[in-house]
């Protein structure tokens, strides 16, 4: 986990407080990052970052070698960008399947209801922004023709 940079408040008026939290993640700091191989996890890693909430999302960063489980979000799309390494971003929709090599620098939104994986064999730093309620994972490829997005 890596510490807040610097963290200001000041007022917004009678009672109100703005906490900004700033977060170094220039090449450096991001090169100092534990990439967690995730063939050796029973639970998800932690962010390497404190978790931050963003407009009904949640973010921060993951620093992993391998596949993590597929992804579905019903409620938004999931913002990546990636820091260092690489990964490759599968994508699917109905019976097709859009595959994409992310490298540092490049921004991916995934778009609401497509199910997803990320896999970096050779490992990937990335911060992520994703919904924080309608989601669903799973260590299986989906069957994509056969899922019915929950929009509750």
């Amino acid at each position: 986990m890596f510490d807040i940079v610097s963290e200001e408040g000041w007022s917004d008026g009678p009672g109100e407080a703005i906490v900004i939290a700033v977060y170094d993640l220039d090449p450096q700091s991001v090169a100092k990052m534990v990439q967690v191989d995730l063939t050796e996890l029973t639970a998800e890693p932690e962010s390497q970052i404190e978790n931050f909430s963003f407009h009904g999302c949640t973010g921060g960063v993951s620093s992993f070698r391998g596949r993590p489980p597929w992804e579905f979000h019903g409620r938004g799309d999931e913002l990546l960008l990636v820091l260092a390494g690489k990964s490759e971003l599968t994508v699917l929709d109905g019976g097709q399947r859009e595959v994409r090599t992310l490298v540092p620098g490049q921004l991916a939104i995934v778009p609401q209801d497509h199910w997803h994986s990320n896999n970096a064999p050779g490992g990937v730093t990335m911060l992520w922004i994703t919904p924080t309620d309608g989601n669903e994972h799973s260590w299986d490829e989906p069957t994509v023709s056969f899922h019915v997005a929950s929009h509750v």
